[in-house]
């Protein structure tokens, strides 16, 4: 299996600590009432509660993180099981702005810890979830792995927080709900095209 380098690590945790701090700017243009607004099309969902979903799964991967004391390869001992089904779901960081905003730079803070104690950051993890029909199922998976699906379930989060404010009649930010692939994609196809390139 080849190795995460530490440039794409790097790269990981800057993408987090970005899109962290986007998400606590975006929700601090709310007020208590907008954040904690339920939705009509999607009944029993606010940002708040969403904002709250994607940093429990944060903080999961994070606590597994922290008792971690060597890179070594850990095929044969992986750390874990993390269990995303086992969420803190704390009230605090979805009734409020300032307490949504908080627990994110409480995250932030948390990324950057793991940045300084990357020599510490073993390879293999754990993760545990509830399967369709509540069964638990285990595998194997890699710490870095994992933080790209915390940051990429984020966007998910993103996608449906915009169609919440949408919904409030707010404008988010373009480019808030849409993966790095998706804005990729989108500057290629509008990229000018040039003419000495083209074949007859």
């Amino acid at each position: 299996m080849a190795s995460t380098t530490s440039e794409d690590r790097d790269h990981l945790f800057s993408h987090a600590i970005s899109y962290l701090r986007h998400l606590s700017g975006i929700i601090g243009k709310l007020d208590d009432g907008q954040y904690t607004r339920g939705s009509k099309a999607l009944p029993g969902s606010t940002i708040g509660k969403h904002v709250r979903h994607v940093l429990d799964h944060f903080s999961l991967l994070f606590a597994a993180l922290a008792d971690a004391q060597s890179a070594a390869d850990n095929l044969q001992h992986p750390l874990g099981p993390v269990d995303y089904a086992h969420r803190e779901r704390n009230p605090t960081t979805e009734s409020t702005v300032a307490g949504g905003q908080a627990s994110i730079e409480k995250t932030v803070a948390s990324v950057d810890r793991l940045r300084h104690r990357e020599a510490a950051i073993p390879t293999f993890i754990t993760i545990s979830d509830t399967m369709p029909g509540g069964a638990m199922a285990s595998f194997l998976s890699t710490v870095d792995r994992e933080l790209w699906f915390c940051i990429h379930h984020m966007v998910h989060h993103n996608a449906i927080i915009a169609s919440l404010m949408f919904e409030l009649g707010l404008d988010p930010p373009t480019e808030f709900a849409y993966a790095p692939s998706t804005i990729k994609l989108g500057h290629d196809l509008h990229k000018p095209v040039d003419a000495s390139k083209m074949s007859a």
